[in-house]
C-alpha cells in the first residue's frame, strides 16, 4: 500500500465506514450494525460465524452428508463448494479490513480438510492461520473450529468438551476449548459452541441447551477456581437468545452492566438484541450468535481488555439479500434450492484493546 492509499484509508476509517476489500476494491456500500463499526486499529480481534454447511463433495458413509454430494438433491458440486470457500474468504478478509481476524471460531464445518482448503486460498494467505478442530459425534458431521493467527496466538492446550444428551443417544456437537497466548503474552482461555438446534421446536428442545449450557458452566467453574480472574472468551452459536434461559441461567451470562466482577460472564451483544439487532432470521431477527466475556476482560487498565461498545454484527450489504417485501434478510447458500450466498447467519466480533 502506497503513502497516497494508507491517507485516503486513514480519512475514511475516520468516517466510521467498514470496508470490503475481497479483491483489493473497497466497497463503500459495505456497512456494520450501526454503533459497532470496526476499527482497522485493533489489538486483537475474535469473529464467530455459523458457515451455514462448510462441507465438502464427498460422501462420508459415518455420517449424514448425502445431501452435500453431486448426487444430492440440490446437488453440491466442486463449483459449488469452491464458491462456498471464496465467500467466506471474502468474510473474513473484510470484516476489518485492511487487517484481518487474531482467531476465527467457526460452526457447522465439515472437516479439518475443508479448513485446510480455506486458509490456503490466496485471499487468506496475508495470515498464517493454524487449525484447531475435533471430529464430533454430530450426526450430520459438523463440528466447530478455530482458526488461529500463528503471529499473535499461540495455542497451549486444547480439547473437545462432549455434550451427552440424552444417556447418549442423542448427539451433538462437542464445545471446542483452546487455551492460548496472544503476542501481548495474555493468557486466554475459548470456547466456542454450538448448542443444539430448536428444530423440535424451542420449548421442546430447551432441555438439550441446558444441558450444553450445564457443561460449559462446570468447564468454566473449573478454570475460575483455578484462577478468578481468568480471561474467558465464549463464543459460538447457542440456538438461544441472550434472555433465554440457557444463557441467564444456564452460564449465568449477565447484561453488560458495570461494575463488573471477575467472576462473572457478561453477554456483550446483549444491548443489540435489546434494540431488536439479530444475526439470522426466522420469522423475525433472532441473536443466537453471541459474544460472551469473564468480566476480568471488561474496561480494564491493562492487559487484554474490551468494552461492550467493542462488539458486534457484521452486517456488510453483501451479506444480506432483500426480499419482496423489502426487508433484509442474510444471504444464504441453500434453502429449499441453491441460491450461492454467504450463509443464513450473520458473523459477530469483538475487537480487545
Amino acid at each position: 500500500m502506497n503513502i497516497y492509499s494508507q491517507s485516503i484509508l486513514v480519512i475514511l476509517a475516520s468516517a466510521s465506514f467498514c470496508f470490503v476489500n475481497p479483491s483489493g476494491r473497497w466497497n463503500h456500500s459495505a456497512y456494520c450494525e450501526p454503533g459497532s463499526e470496526v476499527s482497522e486499529k485493533h489489538s486483537f480481534t475474535a469473529v464467530f460465524y455459523n458457515t451455514e454447511n462448510f462441507y465438502d463433495t464427498i460422501n462420508d458413509p459415518k455420517t449424514n452428508d448425502d445431501e452435500f454430494t453431486p448426487q444430492g438433491k440440490i446437488p453440491w458440486s466442486s463449483e459449488r463448494f469452491i464458491k462456498k470457500e471464496k465467500n467466506l474468504a471474502q468474510v473474513f478478509t473484510s470484516i476489518i479490513a485492511p487487517s484481518m481476524p487474531d482467531i476465527i471460531g467457526m460452526a457447522e464445518v465439515e472437516n479439518r480438510s475443508v479448513l485446510e482448503q480455506l486458509i490456503d486460498l490466496p485471499e487468506m494467505a496475508a495470515v498464517k492461520y493454524g487449525i484447531v478442530h475435533y471430529d464430533s459425534p454430530d450426526e450430520r458431521g459438523i463440528d466447530v473450529a478455530l482458526l488461529y493467527n500463528t503471529k499473535t496466538f499461540t495455542v497451549l492446550s486444547s480439547e473437545p468438551v462432549p455434550v451427552t444428551l440424552d444417556g447418549g443417544i442423542d448427539r451433538t456437537r462437542d464445545i471446542l476449548y483452546v487455551k492460548g497466548k496472544t503476542e501481548g503474552g495474555t493468557i486466554l482461555n475459548i470456547f466456542v459452541n454450538h448448542w443444539p438446534s430448536r428444530r423440535e421446536g424451542s420449548a421442546e428442545s430447551e432441555n438439550k441447551r441446558m444441558t450444553a449450557a450445564s457443561v460449559l458452566h462446570q468447564k468454566i467453574q473449573e478454570l475460575l477456581k483455578n484462577d478468578i480472574k481468568a480471561n474467558i472468551l465464549v463464543m459460538g452459536d447457542f440456538n438461544d437468545n441472550p434472555d433465554n434461559r440457557s444463557i441467564t441461567e444456564g452460564i449465568g451470562a449477565l447484561p453488560p452492566v458495570g461494575p463488573f466482577k471477575p467472576e462473572n460472564l457478561y453477554d456483550l451483544l446483549y444491548p443489540k438484541f435489546k434494540s431488536g439487532s439479530g444475526s439470522l432470521y426466522y420469522k423475525s431477527w433472532d441473536l443466537f450468535d453471541q459474544i460472551i466475556v469473564s468480566g476480568s476482560m471488561l474496561k480494564k487498565s491493562k492487559g487484554l481488555n474490551c468494552s461492550p461498545e467493542d462488539a458486534g454484527i457484521y452486517k456488510a450489504k453483501f451479506l444480506l439479500y432483500t426480499n419482496n417485501n423489502g426487508d433484509e434478510r442474510p444471504n444464504r447458500t441453500m434453502g429449499n434450492k441453491y441460491f450461492g450466498g454467504y450463509s443464513d447467519h450473520l458473523p459477530v466480533y469483538v475487537t480487545f484493546k
